[in-house]
């Protein structure tokens, strides 16, 4: 792939992560950024997924939800997870769609139970009581469980339109 039309669908792919989270922000964990970050990582390579990632989260922080230590928390996790894509859905165009959704739920796992322990660490002391606290949290329905919405959403948006994205993308000769 030319440099520049790489560098313009990772910028592409990060804008439209940042504007989908400022977005979608009055939705407790309905997120597209786990999504586009996944298919950065399959679209370019695990690198540029964690680019992708982490200047998602990054900038979005930087510009409407403010830094803290979350974002240092935030950032590298979601970057750590366009990595993970990039590495093991390098074919994700043959994979089902099934297998994808599956993918897109672990993924995300992934990223929702370090950031929430991470997070969870500073008020609780300890990783074992962090621990406790977040998965208590994620799963626990107060008002409804936030991780598996986040979970479930990421995984049905991977299954639904990987396919689409990268057949498209070959036809116009990106990928």
């Amino acid at each position: 792939m030319r440099r520049s039309l790489k560098l313009a669908l990772i910028a592409s792919l990060t804008s439209l992560s940042v504007a989908s989270r400022i977005a979608l922000a009055a939705f407790p964990n309905v997120k597209l950024v786990a999504f586009i970050t996944i298919i950065g990582g399959v679209l370019l390579d695990g690198k540029m997924g964690f680019l992708i990632g982490f200047l998602s989260m990054f900038i979005s922080d930087s510009v409407f939800f403010g830094l803290g230590y979350w974002t240092a928390a935030t950032a590298p996790c979601m970057g750590f997870v366009g990595l993970l894509a990039g590495s093991i859905l390098k074919d994700a165009k043959s994979m089902s769609r099934m297998d994808l959704f599956l993918a897109g739920f672990i993924l995300t796992l992934i990223y929702d139970v370090i950031t929430s322990i991470a997070l969870a660490i500073p008020f609780y002391g300890t990783i074992e009581r962090a621990l406790i606290v977040a998965i208590l949290g994620l799963f626990l329905p107060t008002p409804y469980p936030m991780g598996p919405i986040h979970e479930i959403s990421t995984g049905l948006a991977l299954s639904m339109l990987t396919h689409p994205i990268v057949s498209y993308l070959e036809r116009l000769g990106i990928r």
